[in-house]
C-alpha cells in the first residue's frame, strides 16, 4: 500500500506531504484546486508518461516520491532479481527537470520507468473516467474476462501456437508462389560454392589475423636469425673459437676442467644453431604465406559485405540458398512437407483455441451472477449482464469475439455498455466490474478518480458505501466532489488552494472530525450554515452507523 505520497515544486504545490493509512482515503476540494494532479503524481511515479510541464513556474527541476510498504514475496523476489533488495519498505522517486527530462529511482537505485510501471502495475490500479470508457473496449473485457477466468496461461499458449501457425502458413505460401526454376540453380550454386570455399569459423579467422599480422612483423626477425646464423657459422666466428680455445685450454692440465666448461658451451651451441634454423625458415615460409593470406582475407571480406556483414549471416545465407536448390530440386516435396507441418500447426492452435474458449465459457453465468448482485447493490435492481461470444477469425487471443452487453431494464434487449446506460449508470456499472474483476488480482491499492461522475443522492452513498467495503480487503483512496461518497472515508483530506498578484500555492490538509463534518456540509450546500452542518453530521453517523452498527 502507499504509505507516503511528496510533491515539491509540482505545478501548483511549493511542497506537499500525505501520509496515507489502511482503509479509504478521500480527497476533496474545490473544482481545479489541484485534487486529481495529485492523481497524476502517482501515475507518474508508476512509470506513466509526463505530459506537458509539471515544473512550478521559476524552479529548475520537480521531485516526487511514493513510499510504499514491504511488497509481498514474489514482488520482493523480482526486485531482487533486478538487483533491488528491499528490507523495510519501496521508495520509488522520479525527478524531473525543466527540460522535460527525469530520472527514476527504486530506494535510490537508477532503474528504468520500464520496470517502474511493471512493477507498480501489481501493486496499484488507478481508475479514472478514461478508464470507464476503456472498459467499453472489446478488448479490454476480453482482457478482464481471461483474468476472470484464470484463463492468462491458456491465452498465452494460444498466441504462441497462433504465430507458430502464422510463420508455417507465411513459408508455405512463399515457397508455393515463389517462380522457381532451373535457370536460378546455377546463380544459387555458384553463391553456395563461393561461400563455403571462404567461410570460416570467428575462431578461424582470429587465427588468420594473428598469422597476418605475425608475417607483416616477421622480416626483421628474419634479419636478426641471418646474423645470428652468420656470426655462428662464419670463418673464425664463434663456433671456430670456441672450438679452438677448448682444444688449446686442453693442453693444460690446470685449465682441463675449464675447457671441458667451454667445450659443452661449443656443443650446446651447436645445436641451438639448429633451432635458429628452423625458427628461420617457419618465419620464411609464413612470409611466403602472407599474399595468399592476405588474399583470402580480402575475398572473404568482399563475401561478408556481400552476403549479410557478417560471419553469422554469411552462413545463414549458406542454409537459404542451399534451401532453395532444395527447394528447386525437390519442390513438390518440399510443399508436401510444408503443408503436414502448417495442417499440425493448425490443429494445435485450434485445439487450444478450443480450451480457452470453453474456459471462458464456463466462467459467463458466474460472471453475471456477481455482477448483478453488485447491480443490485448500487441501485441498479433491473439490469442484467451477459456476455456474447461470437466466431471470429484465427487470431492471437483465440477464436471469440468478446463483448458485454447489458439490459438496463426489464424487456430492454441486450446491447453494448456504451449504447445502454446514461453517465450514471455507467459510472456505476463501472464500479461493478472493477469490483467483481479487482478479486482476481492481487493489487494492494485502488484509486478512483472522480468516477462519480454523473450520480448523486442515493446512489452516490451507495457507491461510497461499495468503496468502503472494497477497503476492507485494500487500500482506497478516492477523489470525489460528492459528500454522499467522502462521508465513508476514514481518512478526509482536502486540497487548498490560495491566491496572490505573484503566485498560486496549492496544499492538502488531512481534516480532523469537526472539520471533516464542516467539509461535508460545504460539499452538500455550497455553503456552511448550522443546517448544513447537522445534515453533514447526520450523512457522517449515517455512513458510521451502516458500518460498525
Amino acid at each position: 500500500m502507499i504509505e507516503q505520497l511528496f510533491v515539491k515544486d509540482y505545478i501548483l504545490f511549493d511542497s506537499a506531504m500525505i501520509d496515507f493509512s489502511k482503509g479509504m482515503s478521500v480527497i476533496t476540494g474545490e473544482t481545479g484546486a489541484g485534487k486529481s494532479l495529485l492523481i497524476d503524481a502517482i501515475g507518474y511515479l508508476m512509470g506513466g508518461r509526463i505530459q506537458g510541464n509539471i515544473v512550478r513556474k521559476g524552479k529548475d527541476r520537480c521531485i516526487l516520491q511514493m513510499v510504499l510498504s514491504l511488497p509481498d514475496g514474489s514482488i520482493l523476489k523480482e526486485l531482487e532479481e533486478n538487483g533491488f533488495f528491499i528490507e523495510d519498505e519501496l521508495i520509488i522517486q522520479r525527478i524531473i527537470q525543466s527540460n522535460q527530462k527525469s530520472s527514476v529511482r527504486i530506494n535510490q537505485q537508477t532503474t528504468t520507468l520500464s520496470f517502474v510501471k511493471k512493477l507498480c502495475s501489481q501493486l496499484i490500479d488507478v481508475h479514472s473516467q478514461m478508464d470507464t470508457y476503456s472498459l467499453m473496449d472489446p478488448r479490454v473485457q476480453m482482457d478482464l474476462l481471461d483474468q476472470y477466468s484464470n484463463a492468462l496461461e491458456l491465452r498465452n499458449q494460444v498466441k504462441d501456437a497462433f504465430n507458430a501457425y502464422e510463420d508455417a502458413n507465411s513459408l508455405y505460401h512463399k515457397i508455393e508462389g515463389e517462380d522457381l526454376n532451373i535457370d536460378q540453380l546455377d546463380l544459387l550454386t555458384e553463391q553456395c560454392n563461393e561461400i563455403d570455399s571462404l567461410y570460416m569459423t570467428p575462431e578461424e579467422y582470429d587465427s588468420m589475423e594473428q598469422r597476418i599480422e605475425e608475417a607483416s612483423h616477421a622480416q626483421r626477425s628474419i634479419d636478426s636469425l641471418y646474423e645470428s646464423l652468420r656470426l655462428l657459422n662464419q670463418e673464425n666466428g664463434v663456433l671456430d673459437n670456441l672450438y679452438s680455445l677448448s682444444k688449446n685450454l686442453n693442453e693444460d692440465t690446470v685449465l682441463q676442467e675449464k675447457a671441458s666448461w667451454i667445450q659443452d658451451i661449443y656443443y650446446t651451441l651447436n645445436e641451438f644453431k639448429d633451432e635458429i634454423e628452423k625458427r628461420k625458415e617457419d618465419l620464411l615460409q609464413g612470409v611466403d604465406q602472407l599474399d595468399e593470406l592476405q588474399e583470402k582475407k580480402f575475398k572473404l571480406k568482399k563475401a561478408i559485405r556481400k552476403y549479410g556483414g557478417s560471419l553469422n549471416a554469411m552462413w545463414q545465407r549458406k542454409e537459404e540458398l542451399m534451401n532453395q536448390i532444395d527447394a528447386i530440386l525437390h519442390r513438390e516435396d518440399l510443399l508436401e512437407k510444408l503443408k503436414k507441418d502448417l495442417d499440425a500447426k493448425e490443429q494445435h492452435y485450434l485445439k487450444l483455441s478450443h480450451l480457452l474458449s470453453q474456459q471462458r465459457k464456463d466462467h459467463f453465468h458466474a460472471l453475471s451472477l456477481a455482477l448483478e448482485d453488485h447491480f443490485k447493490d448500487l441501485m441498479l435492481e433491473h439490469a442484467r449482464f451477459k456476455v456474447n461470444c461470437t466466431p471470429k477469425p484465427y487470431s492471437a487471443n483465440g477464436i471469440d469475439q468478446i463483448e458485454f452487453v447489458v439490459s438496463m431494464n426489464p424487456g430492454q434487449p441486450f446491447s453494448p455498455l456504451k449504447q445502454s446506460a446514461s453517465g450514471g449508470e455507467l459510472s456505476r456499472l463501472m464500479l461493478a466490474l472493477k469490483v467483481v474483476f479487482q478479486t482476481k488480482k492481487y493489487t494492494e491499492t485502488l484509486i478512483f478518480d472522480e468516477i462519480d461522475t454523473g450520480v448523486s443522492g442515493k446512489v452516490a452513498l451507495k457507491m461510497g458505501e461499495k468503496m468502503r467495503i472494497l477497503s476492507k480487503n485494500y487500500q482506497v483512496l478516492c477523489i470525489t466532489h460528492l459528500a454522499s461518497v467522502a462521508a465513508w472515508a476514514q481518512d478526509h483530506f482536502t486540497v487548498i488552494k490560495t491566491s496572490n498578484e505573484n503566485e498560486t500555492t496549492t496544499k492538502v490538509v488531512l481534516l480532523d472530525s469537526a472539520q471533516c463534518i464542516d467539509e461535508l456540509a460545504v460539499m452538500s450546500s455550497g455553503t456552511l450554515t448550522e443546517a448544513s452542518r447537522q445534515a453533514a453530521q447526520d450523512l457522517k453517523k449515517r455512513t458510521e452507523g451502516t458500518f460498525y452498527g
